[in-house]
């Protein structure tokens, strides 16, 4: 009997041990847990911290602008006074777009980039138009045949002066432009120079060459005729150039010329076009 007493002993210890062992394991995980939590807080924490303080940093006025470009017509005050007139009070809110078409809307200013350099500093670039020719009485025309648009200063009607003048439809810039391009091309060859270039309202091309000479090219095939005057010009009328005064393309086969001081020439013509 006291044998049995102290196995019912046992047995009645173990099980009281076998119920304690899942409340020490749950303590563990939640234990765990906390730990856990108070880590990502901990983090969580230190990112909006460091956020908050890398924010108030760049969210500053910006405390220095470097104008780069070569400046002939447009000065390094105007695209400053540009600058700082669209800037808003934050380095980290500036509206770069804005800033960009502000300062491309100067007259003499063909294209400008701007950017940010950290942490409170503006970097602008401005490349100026390059006047290629005079458009009508007042404009001038960059390469790309855009016009600039001119003030009625001095300064940019002396600019005028020594620049072929082009002129056409409102609308014909760009193809009169390239029209141009084309036939300064071929001319130079020949050491000719276009001093003015024009196309009326019914596509019909006309220039004046630097030493005087008026040529009518027509309405169609226009650098075809011209090619053609100059397997004339070189064969025939180099050597009299300076007689000349006026060269007619507008025909099938041939050219018509008229001397100066003179009627013109139909014995250079054929077929008129």
């Amino acid at each position: 009997m006291a044998a049995q007493a102290k196995v019912n002993k046992v047995i009645r210890g173990a099980s009281r041990s076998s119920k304690s062992a899942p409340s020490k394991a749950w303590g563990v995980v939640v234990l765990r847990v906390i730990r856990s939590l108070i880590v990502v807080v901990a983090i969580v924490g230190g990112l909006y911290v460091a956020i908050t303080s890398a924010v108030e940093q760049l969210d500053r006025p910006v405390a220095s602008v470097k104008i780069n470009g070569e400046f002939s017509r447009v000065t390094r005050q105007q695209v400053a006074d540009e600058v700082y007139g669209s800037m808003g009070r934050s380095f980290i809110s500036l509206d770069l777009k804005r800033i960009q078409h502000q300062l491309e809307t100067l007259a003499w200013v063909d294209s400008a980039r701007i950017a940010r350099t950290w942490p409170d500093g503006l970097n602008v670039t401005v490349i100026e138009h390059r006047p290629i020719a005079r458009w009508g009485e007042r404009d001038a025309l960059n390469h790309r045949g855009e016009v600039i648009r001119l003030d009625d200063g001095e300064g940019d009607r002396a600019l005028l002066e020594d620049l072929p003048v082009l002129a056409g439809v409102d609308g014909m810039e760009r193809e009169v432009m390239a029209q141009y391009h084309a036939l300064t091309k071929v001319l130079a060859e020949h050491g000719l120079q276009i001093s003015q270039l024009s196309c009326d309202g019914g596509r019909s091309w006309t220039m004046s060459l630097s030493d005087g000479v008026h040529i009518e090219m027509g309405r169609d095939q226009v650098m075809s005729r011209v090619s053609r005057f100059l397997v004339v010009f070189e064969s025939q009328l180099q050597q009299r150039w300076a007689e000349l005064s006026r060269v007619d393309l507008r025909y099938f086969n041939g050219v018509a010329v008229k001397w100066r001081n003179q009627s013109l020439d139909t014995e250079a013509v054929s077929k008129k076009s």
